[in-house]
């Protein structure tokens, strides 16, 4: 099962947000994943397959990872954008050669 954790300075407004949104295009692409919310500060603590959220934070999730951990890192510009989240979830799993169901 895939691992998504959302992430933002408080862990609770934007990062909740994203995981609304994330659902919503997970349960369209008929994915199967455990989605959690968290803030920047805690966000390492979880083992997760994809961590989504915005550029300031994936810098800093970003400053001491390896190169392997920063792929898992998802940028997004606009937060609740489903198509920019279905987008850039289905291109990190092509990227990896995992299988989605219902895709275009």
């Amino acid at each position: 099962m895939l691992k998504i954790l959302c992430v933002c300075g408080c862990g609770l407004g934007s990062s909740f947000a994203i995981e609304m949104s994330a659902k919503a295009v997970l349960k369209k692409l008929e994915i199967d994943a455990d989605i959690d919310h968290t803030t920047i500060s805690e966000a390492n603590a979880f083992k997760s397959d994809i961590i989504l959220t915005q550029k300031a934070f994936a810098d800093v999730l970003n400053a001491d990872a390896t190169p392997e951990e920063m792929k898992r890192v998802i940028v997004l510009n606009r937060l609740t954008d489903k198509g920019e989240i279905e987008e850039k979830i289905l291109a990190f799993l092509k990227d990896r050669n995992a299988k989605v169901v219902n895709h275009e």
